[in-house]
């Protein structure tokens, strides 16, 4: 007997996917971090602090973060491709209205929360489609996208020099909104899953459980991820929105099972299942009935409600101690590096570099960067480990790497120091997003990547001031930075507990196997 499958493209349109990924990420993501430059004169114009100042910049930073529960929720009611446009709709509206502020509210209102709306919305969009056409090919993908991205901080600083020159500060945020306006190209490249599907011949109709994920070496044992037949209701789903017209829906279609089968034999599957599940309930009503409880237990609406938006939000992710462990670590490991990419350009002025030590330094960084962003799938697959192994590796040289700024000033050494930087930040930018991607299963990506964007964000919002107030008590970056390598340090210490956790409950099962395997052999004979 011969019957069809669907498998993901990994490759084909996937690679537009990953162009679209790229060229949005150069329009929009470096608008962040040329807000400073843009506005610097403009603050002092108007009076605004210091404080001010970094308020609104952390606000940007950490409020589409925050949202990223609610993203994970509209992403899989409307799909990637129609928030990916709204995310261009509300980006490009910030930025045009930010170009008219002239209040402190103003800023906090166009460029802390609706800009920053839209690029938290464009982050989750974008990463979870990237994902969805990717299987085995999907460090790669994240490779050569973080690649491109890491082109946007290098030339986005020049054009805005440049516009300057020429154009007032709203003339040129005009501009720059104009620009960003070009995202909504880029989000129409999304195209739904189901149009790039790829078609496989299954001899023999086996359609037993197929591989979705490559192996993951986890805890020292092998697992593999598995994708089952669809149910009943997935399938009515899918014949439904074929018939309807309808885009691209987690719930139906965009992220719902990938693989299929001839209808026959779904047919007698889906038969077979409805008997099971009958026979079931018959003999569970049976049993109620004798002991004489009611065969039917109404729930109450609070009930209802909670159980709606755990089952809405996903938040049964929370009760995976694994999951939580991955979340908490992410989380720490990105507040520490984004504050110290802020910090930065102050700790070398600290060290009486000038502007154009300090320049050659960070160009020396960004190469570097750019370089290692592309071999990083290259270096993984030489390893031969996965994501958080590689991560962890990453964090280990980040901290060795800071410290070293600590131990001297030579200029040169720390043009080595610039170096260091540049390799780990770049292997850490691609494998940054591939931990949660490796571990969760497709359809709950949307919501644990939500979860972990509202905590980063919560971490940027609190933690961001904390470390302000230690320089201003301090007088220097020094313990600033010993305080962000801790932060670093203990994701490693966080995953590693949870490791050996793991391994030890692994073995205590061990031995209860063994003995009911002995306690069946004895009864046998």
């Amino acid at each position: 007997m011969v019957s069809t499958i669907k498998v993901l493209p990994d490759g084909g349109y996937g690679w537009v996917i990953v162009l679209a990924n790229a060229m949005s990420n150069i329009l929009i993501i470096p608008l962040m971090q040329t807000f400073g430059l843009i506005f610097k004169d403009t603050f002092v114009e108007m009076g605004l602090s210091a404080t001010q100042g970094s308020l609104i910049i952390n606000l940007n930073a950490a409020f589409g973060m925050i949202m990223g529960m609610v993203n994970g929720f509209l992403l899989k009611m409307f799909g990637y491709r129609k928030i990916a446009l709204m995310a261009s709709f509300l980006v490009t509206t910030g930025v045009i209205l930010t170009s008219f502020a002239t209040t402190f509210t103003h800023f906090m209102i166009t460029y802390g929360l609706i800009t920053s709306l839209g690029m938290g919305m464009n982050m989750a969009a974008y990463g979870l489609a990237l994902n969805m056409y990717f299987r085995k090919n999907r460090g790669k993908a994240v490779g050569y996208t973080m690649t491109i991205t890491g082109l946007g901080p290098i030339l986005m600083p020049q054009l805005i020099n440049g516009l300057s020159k020429m154009y007032t500060v709203q003339g040129t945020t005009l501009i720059l909104g104009a620009i960003s306006a070009h995202s909504f190209i880029s989000a129409l490249l999304l195209h739904p899953l189901k149009w790039h599907m790829k078609t496989e011949i299954v001899e023999d109709g086996k359609l037993d459980p197929i591989e979705e994920d490559p192996p993951e070496q986890t805890e020292g044992k092998t697992e593999t991820r598995i994708k089952l037949i669809r149910s009943t209701s997935q399938v009515a789903r899918s014949r439904k929105n074929s018939m309807m017209g309808s885009t691209e829906s987690l719930d139906e279609v965009e992220n719902g099972p990938i693989y299929g089968m001839d209808s026959a034999l779904a047919g007698s599957v889906i038969s077979l299942h409805s008997m099971k599940r009958k026979a079931s309930v018959v003999s569970q009503s049976k049993k109620s009935s004798k002991i004489g409880e009611p065969t039917i237990k109404t729930k109450s609406s609070w009930r209802l409600f909670l159980d709606r938006l755990v089952k809405f939000f996903d938040l049964d992710l929370l009760k995976d101690p694994i999951y939580v462990s991955i979340m908490v670590g992410l989380s720490l490991a990105v507040f520490a590096e984004i504050n110290f990419s802020l910090l930065t350009a102050f700790i070398l002025a600290e060290f009486s570099l000038n502007t154009e030590q300090i320049a050659t330094f960070m160009s020396i960084l960004g190469i570097a960067d750019i370089i290692f962003r592309f071999l990083a799938p290259y270096i993984g697959q030489l390893m031969k480990l996965p994501a958080r192994p590689m991560y962890v590796i990453t964090l280990f040289l980040l901290i060795l790497s800071r410290f070293s700024l600590l131990i001297s000033n030579n200029y040169i050494i720390l043009l080595g120091v610039a170096l260091g930087l540049g390799i780990a930040k770049g292997v850490r930018t691609v494998y940054m997003r591939l931990v949660v991607p490796a571990y969760v299963p497709i359809e709950k990506l949307a919501s644990a990547s939500g979860l972990q964007m509202m905590v980063n964000g919560f971490c940027i919002l609190l933690g961001g001031p904390v470390i302000g107030m230690i320089r201003d008590v301090t007088g220097n970056y020094t313990v600033c930075i010993i305080v962000l390598n801790c932060v670093t340090l203990s994701t490693i210490a966080i995953w590693s507990i949870e490791g050996i956790t793991t391994r030890l409950k692994k073995k205590q099962r061990v031995p209860d196997k063994s003995v009911e395997q002995t306690d069946a052999l004895l009864n046998k004979s």
